[in-house]
């Protein structure tokens, strides 16, 4: 009787007119307890995201014990409907069981699970199969049931009419397991060790449990919305500060100059830095942040970037020029203590320029390469924005806090060891000059910065301590948003000083030429060439090109 079901299937399948779906890559079954049920070709990935046959049959072993237990005579085809589903070339999608079989089979074997404690699986929810077979969304019906309903497993404890765990019918004693099967352990759904472990969806590939796209797992969504407008704002006001930075550099660049100049490089990275939390404004949380999980298109957190293009460019921009920035800063310290404690010219810094920028652009590079390869990079809940270490504690403390300790390590220590140096030598000389002023203030940027850099990495401190507890199940820790809130805005008001250090006369004056430039218009003529009232009269000679002042019968340049 399956067999005539599954075989008028078939024959309705092929009298569809589908030639515009573009049809599947079929291949022979290769799992043995999938064959004989009516059809021999599947396609992956399957109903479940697997990728290879081998990995659904490892899945489908786990079942092994309840289809020998024989809850349902249908659980065999349902679970290989699921696991290797139908395959043709009139369909692009592979067919899977109706929401029909799925709840029969359900009915049947779901107590004998719970007996167990075990819930059903979250992979085998009903509700995602369709509700009926049509020319709109095939499935697979299945013959239906062909024995009467087998008592589900019972307690340990049936007391004394049921011993050794039995329990009495017709005079006979039918015994039953005390305890579950090891073999059984596997079915039971991993995302439960989560609290609200229904909002995840488990992953076959990966074998880890991501949260899905909308889900309120730490945050509500009045927080997420908040925080959407939090950075919205910071990295507008970021942007712009930077970016007249970066252009009043491109229009003068000969004006900036060792030690001053790693601060120019940090307004561009954070220039860049800011384009990808707008990147992400402008986008929206679905195309940055979120990845079909499966074949049903379930919506989950990105997990591994490289599958979501989007999520790439936004971490490309987020992690590496915020990495880059942090080691300018280190550079920034180190050539203030050169300058400043050790008597270095700025012609003597600028022969080693080229070092400072393959250890500024270069390290960074290393380390983006690095999580790319392993895999790291991931979705954060609250800002929909791509990172690493946003669903990892681990790739968190790897990619993370190491380099920001680090470099927060060597840029102290050369702030530090100058202003002791800079003490001593004024003691010493008591030098005070424009130049020690402009010094000083630059050992000043240095020492501020270190400041908003050092609440970051606290907050990175603070989620990687909490984050494990936040998402155990049976506690009522939660985080705190005004902490992340917090580092939001100690991320990019880093951006703001560094852009707020060209603002000075010098700058208005560099705008000034340049709107002149743009706008043609004549320069004023210098005091020393006008003449006496009255006695001399300017004019200019077109071959000449000069300004030529007569007096009476003499002429003179």
């Amino acid at each position: 009787m399956c067999s005539n079901n599954i075989m008028f299937l078939i024959i309705t399948i092929i009298t569809l007119d589908l030639t515009s779906a573009l049809p599947p890559s079929c291949d022979p079954i290769r799992i043995e307890m999938c064959r004989g049920l009516g059809y021999n070709v599947t396609s992956m990935p399957n109903l479940v995201g697997h990728e290879l046959q081998q990995d659904a049959e490892m899945q489908l072993q786990t079942f092994s014990p309840l289809v020998q237990y024989g809850c349902s005579s249908q659980l065999r085809l349902f679970l290989c409907s699921v696991y290797v589903p139908m395959c043709t070339d009139k369909v692009p999608m592979p067919i899977g069981p109706c929401r029909s079989l799925c709840e029969v089979v359900r009915s049947r074997c779901q107590p004998v699970l719970q007996e167990f404690g075990f819930p059903w699986p979250s992979a085998l929810n009903c509700s995602q199969f369709p509700p009926e077979n049509n020319q709109h969304h095939m499935c697979m019906v299945g013959p239906g049931e062909e024995s009467p309903e087998r008592d589900p497993f019972f307690p340990p404890y049936g007391g004394r009419n049921r011993p050794y765990g039995g329990r009495q019918r017709n005079g006979h004693v039918q015994h039953y397991p005390t305890k579950p099967p090891d073999s059984l352990l596997p079915i039971q759904d991993p995302c439960l060790q989560y609290k609200n472990g229904e909002m995840y969806v488990y992953v076959n590939r990966t074998e880890r449990c991501v949260p899905m796209c909308h889900a309120n797992v730490l945050f509500r969504s009045e927080d997420k919305q908040f925080a959407q407008v939090w950075v919205a704002v910071w990295a507008i006001l970021c942007y712009v500060t930077t970016f007249i930075t970066v252009i009043t550099f491109l229009i003068d660049s000969s004006r900036f100059k060792f030690p001053e100049k790693p601060i120019i490089f940090i307004a561009i990275t954070y220039n860049l830095y800011s384009v990808g939390h707008l990147v992400r404004f402008v986008a929206g949380r679905e195309d940055i942040a979120c990845l079909a999980a499966d074949v049903r298109g379930s919506q989950v957190l990105v997990q591994e970037g490289l599958s979501n293009t989007n999520c790439v460019i936004v971490f490309l921009l987020l992690y590496y020029f915020g990495m880059a920035s942090c080691v300018w800063w280190v550079i920034l310290s180190l050539t203030w203590y050169l300058t400043q404690g050790l008597n270095w010219s700025h012609e003597s810094i600028e022969r080693h320029s080229s070092v400072f920028h393959v250890f500024a652009w270069g390290l960074p590079a290393a380390q983006t390469i690095a999580a790319l390869v392993m895999r790291v990079v991931d979705a954060d809940e609250l800002t929909a924005t791509c990172y690493v270490g946003q669903q990892s504690t681990l790739s968190l403390f790897i990619f993370v806090l190491v380099p920001q300790f680090v470099y927060l390590i060597f840029g102290a220590g050369f702030i530090l060891v100058g202003f002791l140096r800079t003490r001593y030598q004024q003691r010493k000389l008591s030098i005070s000059s424009k130049a020690e002023v402009f010094l000083f203030r630059v050992g000043i940027f240095s020492f501020l910065y270190m400041i908003p850099a050092v609440c970051v990495f606290g907050t990175n401190i603070y989620e990687y301590m909490n984050r494990e507890n936040w998402l155990s199940v049976g506690t009522m820790s939660q985080p705190n948003l005004e902490v992340f809130m917090l580092k939001i805005f100690m991320t990019l008001v880093l951006g703001i000083t560094s852009g707020m250090w060209i603002w000075s006369k010098k700058t208005v004056d560099t705008w000034q030429r340049l709107g002149n430039r743009i706008l043609h218009r004549k320069q004023p003529t210098p005091s020393f060439l006008l003449p006496a009232p009255g006695k001399h009269v300017i004019v200019l000679d077109p071959r000449l090109k000069m300004p030529l002042v007569k007096n009476g019968s003499e002429t003179a340049v």
